[in-house]
């Protein structure tokens, strides 16, 4: 990869791929407090001074990266779902769709964080943007699909998702040590299954709200 200076719209959307690319590797292999600019910039073979061109801070790089994915998770949904179906094929659907957007899960636990605590008020707002946008359009989808459910439910729903998805995640993602030791001792019930377990739960909300 070249650091050398973008100069047409193609080539500036290339090396924003690029970092972007390089940024979601140093993302899932160092807690966030300790990514800098610097380790980004080496990961993508650039100088920092030439990442400062494309990105402002490391949140900027993030939050594009998740709004990203995102979108594509949602051009994936309105593909899938094309009309009325019972609740729970629709639920194992959305799991099922969900669980292909590998990056866009490992990041979710990370949006809180960076988001509310880190970013600042413009990228904030930006962010908080895009996501409606994103929502907006995928209400409509979900109402044929769900026409007993209001536009309000439907809404909740997302933001209970959200929090399900970003909080199971790091508790269903067991490293080699953490499984030899829940085997070993016979603990391997406290193991949990991310899609089973998101499957279940979201079908329960869902029956519940329902009724």
């Amino acid at each position: 990869m070249s650091w050398k200076r973008a100069r047409s719209s193609e080539q500036v959307e290339f090396r924003i791929k690029e970092i972007q690319e390089a940024a979601a590797e140093v993302f899932r292999r160092e807690s966030f407090e300790k990514v800098t600019m610097q380790m980004i910039a080496s990961e993508a073979g650039f100088t920092r001074s030439n990442l400062y061109r494309y990105f402002k801070t490391r949140e900027e790089i993030f939050l594009a990266i998740f709004t990203g994915d995102a979108e594509t998770w949602l051009d994936d949904l309105t593909k899938e779902f094309t009309g009325p179906m019972p609740l729970e094929d629709f639920v194992q659907l959305w799991t099922e769709v969900l669980c292909r957007q590998k990056r866009f899960l490992e990041l979710s636990p990370l949006l809180a964080p960076t988001l509310e605590k880190n970013s600042s008020e413009e990228i904030y707002l930006q962010t908080k943007v895009k996501m409606n946008e994103l929502i907006s359009r995928a209400l409509p989808i979900l109402s044929q699909i769900l026409p007993d459910f209001t536009e309000q439910q439907l809404m909740d729903f997302f933001l209970v998702h959200q929090s399900l998805a970003a909080g199971l995640r790091p508790m269903t993602h067991y490293s080699d040590w953490q499984m030899k030791i829940l085997k070993e001792q016979g603990l391997e019930h406290f193991k949990l299954d991310f899609p089973a377990f998101y499957e279940q739960t979201i079908l329960g909300y869902l029956r519940g709200i329902s009724s």
